[in-house]
């Protein structure tokens, strides 16, 4: 875990960067002993943690169990316990749930925070060691949430004015990866940004809402780090994006990959970007299969959620990407979408059909369950019901099955994983995450709205429009 992660590379170099001697821990094989010198995880006074997605906060939570450190911050105090630092994903979007236990919570990106931690960090250590001092320096920066400080004016509904810290200029950002391992989501890649945000306004995404603005890293600095990437001995690029096809040099990116005679990956491809320069240099590195997301089988609610391109489209992509010499897709669909019909769920069942028949190309049907996400557009809609999903992969099933319709497989999602991410991601301040995690009755998401907002989030939705 963390491999593949490019903010934990980031974060990794600045502090070694600024002489912080810092160590690398992860869940398997040897979770209790450092990556780069076999510290034990006793060694270390503060730990800092990634937490990307909801179910991260309670991987974290396990972690602390296995290195017998207290989970809460009040505990760690009464025993004088390591610190506990978190950043990530989940803290661009709703990071209340992890209250109960982080001593401090970085907010947004970390290039415009870093010198502030380290500074703190580096006076306690050398200097006082009292931790409710280094608490009180953390949270001189509106872009660090203190708990210790903080909770109690949040639970009372005083408002924090904190607010994420957006790196705006990505001429700032690292951008690259600081390693390479072959134990990794991306073996053996070396990874290079070329964009954050978003320019689609796909209203279930979390990215277009809590991310920041679209913006992008300079074609130079981007073209520079992809021809250093053989000297890290990579046998692949990966290229980091929300949606690599809207980065405006990618034609120059694909012409230095071609020169570089590297293989190449995209983080993500979007169809109505996607070129048949990016198909050619993707079949050149020896990929066979296409991931697409076309969110349904239906045209018009596929536009609903900031997809409006038609199954004509869709269709006419994947046959191109034949043609380039991809020979099986990988498309993924969601269950339980606002105002989602039988009807629509006939179509999906029809279209898979069709884009099997049509391309010729393997087909693998993935389906997620829609979770509605604090600060999105969609944020208000509904979470289904296991009865609801349940009828709705029966009816796919079953009418797939009617088309007689064979080299297709179909994947089902977790109902239970999917509620406890809902769950999760719907933490108020000061929750029991274990408890959350389990909970049956549906959070009060107005109290958790109105928590974000005193914490200074929530103020900035993106409208409800259609995406482009």
């Amino acid at each position: 875990m963390g491999m593949a992660n490019l903010g934990v590379h980031s974060v990794y170099r600045a502090l070694r960067e600024r002489g912080v001697a810092a160590e690398r821990f992860f869940k398997s094989p040897f979770p209790d002993i450092s990556v780069e010198n076999d510290r034990p995880i006793s060694d270390f006074r503060l730990l800092t943690a990634s937490v990307v997605y909801e179910p991260d906060m309670t991987s974290l939570l396990s972690m602390l169990k296995k290195w017998r450190i207290p989970a809460t911050w009040i505990e760690r105090e009464e025993k004088d316990s390591p610190i506990l630092g978190v950043g990530g994903g989940i803290s661009y979007i709703n990071p209340l749930g992890l209250s109960k236990y982080a001593d401090f919570i970085a907010l947004g990106d970390g290039e415009e925070i870093f010198d502030h931690l380290v500074d703190a960090v580096r006076d306690f250590f050398r200097h006082h060691g009292n931790r409710r001092r280094l608490w009180e320096t953390l949270a001189e920066n509106a872009s660090f949430f203190v708990p210790p400080i903080h909770l109690e004016q949040l639970v009372k509904g005083r408002p924090l004015s904190r607010k994420k810290s957006i790196c705006l200029d990505l001429s700032a950002a690292a951008g690259k990866s600081t390693w390479i391992t072959p134990r990794s989501v991306f073996p053996d890649s070396f990874l290079v940004e070329t964009q954050r945000g978003c320019y689609r306004k796909c209203p279930f995404c979390t990215i277009p809402a809590c991310f920041g603005p679209p913006r992008t890293r300079p074609k130079d600095l981007v073209l520079k780090d992809i021809d250093a990437a053989k000297e890290y001995g990579a046998l692949r690029l990966g290229i980091i994006a929300p949606e690599s096809g809207d980065y405006p040099w990618i034609s120059d990116v694909i012409a230095t990959v071609r020169q570089q005679d590297i293989s190449v990956s995209f983080a993500s491809l979007r169809l109505d970007s996607l070129t048949p320069e990016m198909l050619e240099v993707l079949s050149q590195s020896g990929q066979r299969t296409l991931t697409v997301a076309p969110e349904t089988g239906d045209d018009e609610l596929r536009k609903k959620c900031g997809k409006p391109f038609t199954q004509e489209l869709i269709i006419e992509k994947l046959k191109l990407a034949r043609e380039k010499g991809i020979t099986k897709t990988k498309m993924y669909f969601m269950l339980g979408l606002p105002n989602e019909t039988v009807e629509h769920i006939l179509e999906t069942a029809r279209f898979i059909s069709l884009v099997r028949r049509e391309t010729g190309l393997k087909t693998v049907a993935s389906f997620s369950i829609f979770v509605p996400k604090p600060q999105t557009p969609w944020q208000d809609n509904e979470f289904s019901s296991l009865e609801t999903i349940e009828t709705k992969t029966r009816l796919l099933r079953k009418n797939l099955l009617k088309t007689g319709t064979s080299g297709v497989e179909l994947r089902f999602p977790s109902y239970r994983e999917a509620d406890e991410e809902y769950n999760l991601a719907w933490c108020l301040a000061d929750s029991d995450l274990v408890f959350t995690r389990k909970k049956k009755a549906r959070h009060d998401t107005i109290l958790v709205k109105r928590q974000l907002e005193l914490l200074g989030f929530q103020r900035n939705i993106p409208d409800r429009g259609e995406g482009v």
